[in-house]
């Protein structure tokens, strides 16, 4: 009884905040804004599609009811610091909801599918767990199907794009799946297991029990699937069916459990399923996969005109037993950014401290509450400001001068011990800010002969949180743009680690090293409405310049390639909209600069003093040991 009545509360506040996006707007004064062209805004079609539901399991008023009309992407980190705007990124989404139900013949041909590509096996860790509740329904009994998540991904798209037409072809489609019930039903999770870690050879996808999925997508097209028939799992703890409160800090987390427990008497009442699949479509598959915010501005790291992007990494010795240049492949790196980013110039650069010097040493042994020493980082009022602050302070000692038109984003790695790292042991790495108006500093990361032992060496933190840098969030914590609400996967929205079970380095799973379909989509989309805006600025002082016919040739080209952009944007592909609005840019900063016209820029309001609800944490190890 009490469980229902936690349950019902939590559904009843949600309720509370679910309200039109008119009433939103009247309540928090959330406005798109005005600033937008009609170039870069899009209607973007979202498929539903129900796998072995029945009509009347599924009430699509409630699902609709739901989920947002439209999205304005923000840089998230700047809204922390008393609720600053970064500049505009020049984007806004609609949506066109399409439902559909697939057949009987459809759904036989399917799960004869799953049946005949998994591998059995015992249950997982897992699964085991859930059979030991007090609770559980039912009892997950083996031979377990293992199947691999990116083949049924693949025959998802493959069998149903027919179907969807021209919205499966230009939008994104969430297939969800209902195995349980059907005559051949076997119990089964989802695996990837075809990356390891470059570093160790760890698979952490072959692994670890904590690494078989109930949900995946993003790597052959702009679907996710997600099947509350597989699983019990680990990364949502829906296989913890006796504690509502996993942590016991008297908030109960939400998740959704497996699909034979939405029934009387079990974790759910079935009459919530639609309800929460249209949670997981508005939090997780819209707002963190298909139509997310960038963590913070993409075009802070734009170089220059004809300059290249920079990963310049330092690295600190501080283990004498061990040594950081055998844990890193900055071919690796670069192979990663490039293939993301094409359009750009890409340089990887390491240089080796060995041993620490004593200076920097200082600031980490700060840093990390090991050395209780006043310093710089007393103005921002927390000893972990400590490694912005010293190394902001030093950048020249360390970092060499490159051209002026390159942006150069500095990653400082340790390689030291668990003893070393403090309070800060089981963090891999952090992206940080400037700790005044959000904007991207520095990236920090750590590795220790611990973390190694795990599977953790230093080139996927390094991608990883180079990724947060030129603006990508986790596919787990994201924006609402209708509510203004920023969220994580704790407490009611702890479901939103749903959204880690899809391909990209951005990940916390450790299952792929690649920036998949969605980091695709939306980089090249924040990146192409960034780069024709500042053209278009551009162009407009340009034709206003007494000298502008000097530079006709660079003003013609730029005009050239913003209309290619734009073409290539509603067209759907976004690498080549991305591309070639780079091309605009350069075209009209050359100009610019010909005519000496100041270029734009972006600009940011600075603070007097740091606000210290911003927050600023590193990037932890989930499940270590299982």
């Amino acid at each position: 009884m009490k469980k229902k009545v936690l349950t019902v509360l939590f559904i009843l506040m949600l309720a509370a905040f679910l309200v039109s996006p008119a009433v939103a707007e009247e309540t928090y004064g959330k406005k798109p804004p005005a600033n937008l062209t009609n170039e870069f805004k899009q209607e973007v079609p979202i498929n539903l599609v129900f796998i072995g539901y029945e009509d009347d399991q599924i009430d699509l008023g409630a699902i609709q009811g739901i989920l947002p009309a439209a999205y304005t992407p923000l840089a998230r980190i700047p809204k922390f610091y008393y609720g600053l705007n970064s500049r505009d990124i020049g984007l806004e989404f609609t949506f066109d909801y399409s439902f559909r139900f697939t057949d009987a013949k459809f759904e036989k041909k399917f799960f004869k599918f799953l049946e005949t590509h998994g591998t059995p096996g015992d249950p997982t860790l897992f699964q085991q767990y859930y059979n030991d509740s007090q609770k559980n329904v039912l009892d997950v009994t083996g031979p377990v199907l293992y199947i691999d998540a990116p083949t049924v991904e693949k025959y998802l798209m493959d069998h149903t794009m027919k179907m969807l037409g021209k919205k499966g072809e230009r939008g994104y489609t969430v297939y969800f799946v209902n195995w349980f019930g059907q005559k051949n039903f076997k119990f089964h999770v989802y695996t990837k297991t075809d990356e390891s870690d470059p570093d160790t050879g760890y698979n952490f996808g072959a692994i670890r029990p904590s690494r078989k999925m109930i949900a995946w997508g993003g790597t052959y097209g702009r679907s996710w699937f997600y099947d509350l028939s597989a699983g019990p799992e680990a990364w949502t703890n829906n296989w913890a069916v006796d504690f509502p409160d996993l942590d016991g800090d008297g908030v109960v987390e939400y998740r959704m459990p497996p699909i034979w427990e939405y029934t009387a008497g079990g974790y759910r009442d079935p009459s919530q399923l639609s309800y929460d699949l249209g949670l997981i479509t508005r939090f997780v598959a819209i707002n963190l996969l298909f139509t997310t915010s960038p963590l913070y501005d993409p075009l802070v790291t734009a170089p220059g005109a004809g300059g290249s992007k920079v990963a310049h990494i330092e690295m600190f010795e501080d283990d004498p037993a061990s040594n950081g240049l055998d844990w890193i492949n900055t071919g690796f790196a670069y192979d990663k950014w490039n293939s993301f980013e094409p359009y750009y110039n890409w340089s990887v650069n390491l240089e080796d401290n060995n041993p620490i010097d004593p200076a920097a040493q200082r600031a980490f042994r700060i840093a990390v509450g090991l050395l209780a020493e006043d310093d710089c980082w007393n103005a921002y009022g927390t000893p972990f400001a400590e490694f912005f602050c010293y190394f902001d302070s030093n950048l020249g000692t360390y970092v060499p001068p490159y051209d002026p038109e390159d942006y150069v984003g500095e990653i400082f790695a340790f390689n030291t011990t668990a003893a070393n790292l403090g309070n800060l042991n089981g963090v891999l790495g952090f992206s940080d800010d400037n700790w005044v108006d959000g904007t991207q500093s520095y990236v920090f990361e750590f590795d220790t002969d611990d973390y190694r032992s795990l599977g953790y060496g230093f080139t996927t933190t390094t991608i990883h949180e180079f990724g947060h840098h030129i603006g990508l969030s986790h596919p787990h914590d994201g924006y609402d743009s209708e509510f203004g609400w920023d969220y994580r996967p704790g407490g009611f929205f702890y479901f939103a680690w749903s959204g880690d079970e899809s391909d990209t380095i951005m990940h916390y799973m450790d299952l792929s090293t690649e920036f998949g379909q969605f980091d695709q989509d939306n980089m090249y989309r924040f990146e192409t409405a960034g780069y024709v805006g500042w053209a278009l600025d551009l162009v407009e002082a340009i034709t206003a310049h007494p000298n502008a016919t000097a530079v006709k040739p660079y003003l013609t080209k730029a005009m050239v390639f913003t209309k290619k952009a734009t073409r290539s944007f509603h067209n759907w592909d976004y690498l080549q909209a991305a591309t070639f609005a780079r091309r605009s840019y350069e075209n009209a900063a050359t100009a610019a600069e010909i005519l000496g016209i100041p270029l734009s820029a972006v600009t940011m309001q600075s603070l007097a003093a740091p606000n210290l609800d911003v927050p600023h944490e590193g990037d932890p190890i989930r499940f270590p040991d299982n």
